[in-house]
């Protein structure tokens, strides 16, 4: 998953909310193209328009982080349900907490 810096969102495009408001329907004919625009307001980025192909990606990939998320979780609790894990006490007593 890509990390999103100051200087990637420096290189979207950005409209003020009231450009948003009055140039609406031109504003979403064009995004597609865009992908993704940038909303500002008093000149403070606030949130981001993106188009819906790019929303459902996004949509899949948190889905499918979540559920690779949701294995490994499981895995561990049947590792330590079959005796594979570490007493926390050990855990803590190598990291000296």
């Amino acid at each position: 998953m890509q990390t999103l810096s100051v200087a990637s969102l420096l290189t979207k495009r950005f409209i003020g909310v009231d450009v948003l408001r009055r140039q609406l329907t031109a504003i979403l004919d064009k995004l597609p193209s865009d992908r993704e625009i940038v909303v500002t307001q008093h000149g403070k980025p606030q949130a981001v328009l993106l188009d819906l192909e790019s929303y459902i990606e996004l949509q899949e990939r948190i889905a499918d982080s979540d559920l690779k998320l949701i294995r490994g979780i499981n895995r561990g609790v049947m590792d330590v349900q079959s005796g594979k894990g570490v007493p926390a006490e050990k855990v803590f007593q190598k990291l000296g907490i």
